[in-house]
């Protein structure tokens, strides 16, 4: 059930993070970047964005989820579940940004869809946890012509 929390906030804090930075980048005028001058101003607006804060927190605390999902869980697992970002940051895009999908993205959504739920519901995430492998030369060839 803890795995379960921590990859749904997961992928909602990186959802979260991705629609917070987008929001608060698109309110910021890009102008003309090749003036160092313009790039420091352009900085100076994105790091006093309350969005792109927002963006940046949710990420790192999705990051920190990410590196306790992956220690407790199959990678195998882990990366396809958090694949299902891609579909809700599309989904939420379209709905709170008001951004124009195409069917042919639509499309894409679906599949990747699909491979999460496959992934989702297979059992390789109840498998019980690996002992840390046992480091030095002679424990990675025990039982290889001994």
């Amino acid at each position: 059930m803890k795995n379960t929390i921590i990859l749904g906030l997961l992928v909602v804090l990186q959802v979260l993070g991705y629609i917070a930075l987008s929001h608060g980048l698109h309110q910021i005028d890009a102008g003309n970047l090749v003036n160092p001058l313009d790039m420091f101003a352009f900085g100076v607006q994105v790091f006093a964005s309350p969005w792109v804060l927002l963006g940046v927190l949710s990420l790192i605390v999705s990051l920190l989820l990410y590196l306790v999902a992956i220690s407790r869980l199959d990678l195998s697992y882990v990366l396809p579940i958090v694949a299902s970002n891609y579909v809700l940051t599309t989904l939420v895009g379209w709905l709170v940004l008001d951004e124009r999908v195409s069917p042919t993205r639509w499309v894409g959504t679906l599949l990747v869809t699909a491979g999460v739920l496959m992934v989702g519901f297979s059992n390789s995430a109840k498998n019980p946890p690996r002992s840390p492998r046992p480091s030095g030369s002679s424990a990675r060839h025990k039982g290889m012509g001994s």
